[in-house]
């Protein structure tokens, strides 16, 4: 990607606590390691650090969400914009009674491990797939006759 872009959209971002990174070699943050670098690469520090960048970004700069990159291709030309990628802050996995809260980074068959050590079960079919809860959510992903929405109670965004 041409500097003089990257250097536009950079000096054009908030100031964030997490890693801002230009030009940055995403191929290692997918499961088949392929593919160009990300214009701009922001891994939040946490919640209101997401918070803030996204309130104060600039509204032309285009935001792609990856997670673990189990379902995801990069082309050799990069992603142009923003990419955000949710890392272990976003990985909590709470339980209470018979609720199950996870944060969008949770890696899916821990979600299912977590639950099954809790003595809870329906969400067995998680282990059989690939990736991030985020992931899971946004494709409504399922497998083994269950699906994401049967158990989904609420999202928040």
């Amino acid at each position: 990607m041409p500097a003089r872009n990257l250097d536009r959209l950079i000096d054009r971002l908030p100031k964030v606590r997490g890693a801002l990174t230009g030009d940055a070699a995403i191929a290692r943050a997918t499961w088949f390691r392929v593919g160009g670098t990300a214009e701009i690469l922001f891994e939040p520090a946490d919640r209101d650090d997401l918070a803030a960048f996204m309130a104060q970004r600039p509204d032309d700069a285009d935001v792609t969400i990856i997670g673990a990159g189990s379902n995801l291709l990069i082309r050799d030309g990069g992603i142009p914009g923003i990419t955000l990628r949710l890392g272990r802050a976003f990985s909590d996995i709470n339980i209470d009674g018979d609720r199950v809260s996870a944060g969008a980074g949770a890696i899916d068959v821990t979600v299912s491990r977590a639950a099954r050590d809790a003595g809870l079960g329906g969400l067995e079919f998680l282990s059989g797939i690939p990736g991030t809860i985020g992931g899971a959510l946004r494709m409504n992903a399922g497998a083994y006759g269950r699906e994401l929405k049967e158990i989904l109670i609420e999202a928040e965004a």
